[in-house]
């Protein structure tokens, strides 16, 4: 379908990325566990969801084994498959908490690296030709190590206090880490076709990505509202007047009754 395909899934990668890594950044201010519960989430379902899982099948719009794009998915399995890479990046953040601590690090990168590494491997199994499809191992160990390699890395950027210029050099590698561990997967993929067998069972995958395209863009914009108004509610309340007269004095200036004041010592 053209290198647009390829630009179109990096793009959705980065977006998701960075509003995953934005939304992480916001949990860091919230008050309670429930508020930042629910910003942990969103970024869940932004990185994992959107920047990953998504992204990775738009890019499959433009592999096809023959010249009819004869190749069907299982929707159950890609669905599936979305729901793993979610689960494992929330899993992930949870682990990490809000220290920077190298063996929480580790840990967190691991399964956020697995947790992808699985829903490739779950989603690859939902891909149906006519005749057969196998993948060699060696594509599935190196691209689970270039999986955790950017999911550690990803979650080191969380823990960094870094401008939004930096979050935006992070999202741009993780997008190119992600469509690189899925292309090294492709690499390893073997179809061998017959076409004595009948049509494989399965989903065109351009109408299932259709909706969840737009489902994807609007988990998108509901984080994304979110931080835009966030910062109206973690403003103080402005001082009242009352607190701001002169310590030891009424609200008309005068000293109260029963009040002394020392000269030269602030009251707070």
């Amino acid at each position: 379908m053209g290198y647009w395909v390829l630009g179109l899934a990096a793009l959705v990668s980065t977006v998701g990325a960075l509003v995953g890594l934005i939304c992480v950044r916001q949990s860091t201010h919230s008050v309670t566990q429930k508020f930042r519960l629910v910003w942990q989430v969103a970024a869940a379902v932004c990185l994992g969801g959107v920047g990953t899982w998504l992204a990775v099948f738009i890019s499959m719009l433009g592999v096809a084994p023959t010249d009819d794009g004869l190749i069907r998915y299982e929707s159950t399995r890609l669905v599936t498959a979305g729901v793993i890479a979610v689960v494992a990046v929330l899993a992930a953040l949870l682990v990490l908490g809000m220290q920077a601590d190298l063996p929480r690090l580790a840990a967190a990168g691991l399964i956020m690296g697995l947790g992808t590494t699985g829903m490739m491997y779950v989603a690859m199994n939902g891909v149906h030709v006519r005749g057969s499809v196998r993948t060699a191992w060696w594509a599935v160990l190196v691209a689970a190590v270039i999986a955790i390699g950017i999911a550690t890395a990803t979650l080191w950027f969380i823990l960094r206090r870094t401008p939004i210029r930096v979050l935006i050099a992070a999202a741009v590698l993780f997008a190119v880490g992600t469509l690189g561990m899925h292309y090294v997967r492709l690499a390893g993929m073997a179809i061998e076709l017959d076409e004595s067998i009948a049509r494989p069972p399965g989903d065109d995958l351009f109408g299932f990505l259709v909706p969840m395209f737009v489902l994807g863009m609007l988990s998108l914009a509901v984080p994304i509202t979110a931080v835009l108004v966030a910062p109206d509610r973690r403003l103080r309340t402005a001082p009242t007047p009352a607190s701001t007269a002169t310590p030891g004095t009424g609200p008309s200036g005068a000293f109260d009754a029963g009040e002394t004041m020392v000269i030269g010592t602030p009251r707070f």
